[in-house]
């Protein structure tokens, strides 16, 4: 069994998407294994998973696990099929107490679906990109504006009580501030950034952008720290970078340096590894394990689950830069191509060091920082800025 249990399963409970963002991993980058898969997730299945989670957590001594309703797009299952979802899974894995979470677009919310998703305490957190500009590439299949139909969805989510956030993926063409200013009116209880996707054969942006990510992230940082309003809500990325910097131990996956918490299952059954790898392909991604046949833990012992954590997997320049332990390599999809599969810096490498510069900066001017952590880290920063 795995040395790191996990403790999440992301379940992909419909397999296409109602909005068609241009931008989109699963849609929109070269990757249409969506299409052999069953459009959604059928109860027999959602038996056999929760009776999985059951002997793994049992083996593991855990007595709690996650489901995260995925897609897709979650709510086309519709809110009678969710509702049995839940409940077939919650029964199939009795004892173990099994607390649900969903990530969607909000488009589809209804009351109905509110009160089946309350009932049973499900958090739900909603993809937005930020304002109308910066939202602009989340469209539906006839190409209309979605933003208005997810600020509907919201606000029924937060009647419901159970609005938990908002991710929201970087367009480097827009103002990092606004984007920041428009989703904290939300009041959401934490945030997530998400960096474009890509790799060196597959590159996040392929035109000039107003902005390099480094810029972006600098800035949204700066306006992070010094504004109240957003400073008391946790930015994922933000925060997760910070919390490197001062254990050199990231529990993130934008900067892994342990093992996943989660795994993927489709609505086929197939586990899969890390989602955002369709952006390279079937590498990492393709485990050839599916629930019907294996089971949790033998699925965690796959090569390409442990590659993604594993320090000994980073190319050269990674393990002989100051703060690799700062960014443990970059996010592990963005290291693929040029002829040697993942034995690459991320593809934003130079991002992260002007990104953690900053971050590291910002540290060591706090007051509260023990003495000999900011000398630590104003060595490793001079060795860094001294890089770029």
């Amino acid at each position: 069994m795995s040395k790191s249990p996990i403790n999440t399963i992301i379940l992909k409970v419909a397999a296409p998407c109602n909005l068609n963002c241009t931008y989109c991993y699963e849609y929109n980058r070269g990757d249409s294994s969506w299409k052999t898969k069953p459009p959604s997730v059928s109860l027999d299945l959602c038996a056999r998973l929760g009776e999985r989670i059951r002997d793994y957590c049992s083996e593991s001594g855990i007595s709690r696990f996650g489901v995260n309703l995925h897609g897709g797009e979650p709510m086309l299952a519709g809110a009678k099929k969710i509702a049995n979802i839940i409940d077939k899974i919650r029964e199939c894995a009795s004892p173990i107490h099994v607390r649900f979470g969903m990530q969607t677009n909000a488009t589809l919310t209804s009351p109905e679906m509110v009160e089946v998703l309350a009932a049973r305490g499900v958090n739900v957190g909603v993809s937005l990109d930020g304002d109308e500009f910066s939202n602009r590439y989340r469209v539906d299949h006839n190409g209309a504006a979605s933003r208005d139909r997810t600020v509907a969805g919201i606000s029924l989510l937060r009647s419901g009580g159970i609005f938990a956030g908002i991710q929201a993926v970087i367009d480097l063409d827009s103002e990092p501030e606004k984007v920041l200013d428009s989703i904290v009116n939300f009041d959401p209880p934490m945030m997530e950034l998400t960096i474009p996707f890509g790799n060196y054969d597959n590159p996040p942006q392929a035109d000039p952008k107003r902005y390099t990510l480094g810029d972006w992230l600098v800035r949204a940082f700066e306006h992070w720290v010094s504004t109240p309003k957003l400073s008391r809500i946790r930015i994922r990325f933000l925060q997760d970078a910070l919390e490197s910097i001062l254990t050199e131990k990231s529990t993130s996956d934008w900067f892994p340096s342990v093992p996943p918490g989660y795994l993927v299952v489709a609505t086929d059954g197939s586990y899969e590894g890390l989602d955002t790898l369709k952006v390279v392909g079937a590498d990492g991604r393709i485990l050839n394990q599916n629930i019907l046949d294996s089971s949790i833990a033998e699925a965690l012992n796959h090569s390409s689950i442990i590659a993604r954590s594993d320090s000994n997997q980073l190319c050269d320049e990674c393990r002989s830069c100051s703060v690799v332990k700062w960014c443990n390599g970059g996010y592990y999809p963005t290291r693929f191509g040029r002829g040697r599969e993942f034995d690459n810096p991320s593809v934003y490498c130079s991002d992260l060091k002007q990104f953690f510069s900053r971050n590291a900066k910002w540290l060591v001017t706090q007051a509260e920082l023990p003495d000999d952590l900011r000398r630590n880290i104003s060595t490793k920063l001079d060795m860094l800025t001294a890089t770029f």
